[in-house]
């Protein structure tokens, strides 16, 4: 099936301007899953090091100061260059296992939908914790629960489901090349410029890694949040969000109609159920 062109930023922009409300003029693309991408293979830490300002010099030694001014500028460069490095092979990763990802992280399943109508809702993230203990009152009470269920995030109307895509690509582009005046002149100044970098890129490749491994936790956090809440709404702990929709046969007129138009909103989140009918009188298994 052929799948409409994304309008630019700018139509989306103007529309959005124009009737005060997106919601009266709708998108055209919405529906389309992103891809792994992660543009072209980012400059190495050679290419970095190997940044001068023009020819250098044989050069006595540092000028007062310049080892701050290297330090700031390759520090920064290489930092750069590392994230950007690792994000590229992260994302080189995730091309590769594309289709187990797929499986695993399939919100599809999850996802809430309304008869025939393209729009879905994205259920509410249940977090669980289990077995909490609490002490209050300089050790006077105490508090044991074996289930403890809180609702993150709430429930949302979407066009398609979630896509483990945009957890996990990311792309922070080129570094961007340092002034000239900032750059070695000497071969005393480019032995400090190679360090200075080198150091950078590890940091950029650290926080590569850490960025990536705080979106995977998210993504997992989200993906068992919304399978806790189905497994939670079959018990009966949990209620669904009231969606109300609004058809109308045509609507408009004058320079725009609109035909077969429908509105959804959710009116009412509601939440968890302190429903005693379905727990026993000793709770010890928790719903997960």
């Amino acid at each position: 099936m052929p799948v409409p062109p994304m309008p630019p930023p700018a139509v989306v922009d103007d529309a959005a301007h124009e009737l005060g409300n997106p919601l009266n003029k709708p998108v055209t693309g919405a529906a389309q899953v992103p891809a792994v991408v992660g543009g072209e293979r980012p400059p190495s830490l050679e290419t970095l090091q190997a940044a001068r300002a023009g020819a250098t010099g044989p050069g006595s030694g540092l000028e007062p100061g310049r080892e701050e001014v290297l330090h700031a500028a390759g520090l920064a460069y290489g930092a750069q260059g590392g994230l950007a490095a690792r994000s590229f092979a992260i994302n080189e990763m995730l091309r590769r296992y594309e289709a187990s990802l797929d499986s695993v992280y399939d919100f599809g399943p999850l996802v809430l939908h309304h008869g025939s109508s393209q729009i879905l809702m994205r259920p509410p993230i249940v977090s669980q914790a289990q077995m909490a203990f609490a002490l209050g009152d300089a050790g006077q009470v105490a508090r044991e629960t074996a289930c403890v269920y809180s609702i993150t995030r709430q429930a949302q109307l979407a066009s398609a489901p979630p896509n483990w895509r945009s957890y996990l690509v990311r792309d922070w582009g080129w570094p961007r090349r340092p002034s000239e005046a900032v750059l070695p002149r000497t071969e005393p100044e480019a032995a400090y410029w190679n360090k200075f970098v080198a150091e950078g890129w590890a940091q950029g490749e650290k926080q590569g890694v850490e960025i990536f491994l705080s979106d995977l936790g998210r993504l997992q956090r989200d993906i068992i949040g919304m399978a806790r809440y189905r497994v939670l709404l079959r018990a009966g702990v949990v209620e669904n969000p009231k969606v109300v929709f609004e058809n109308s046969v045509v609507n408009g007129g004058g320079a725009e109609l609109r035909a077969g138009d429908k509105i959804a909103r959710i009116t009412e989140q509601r939440g968890l159920l302190a429903n005693k009918a379905v727990w026993p009188s000793t709770t010890t298994n928790c719903p997960k």
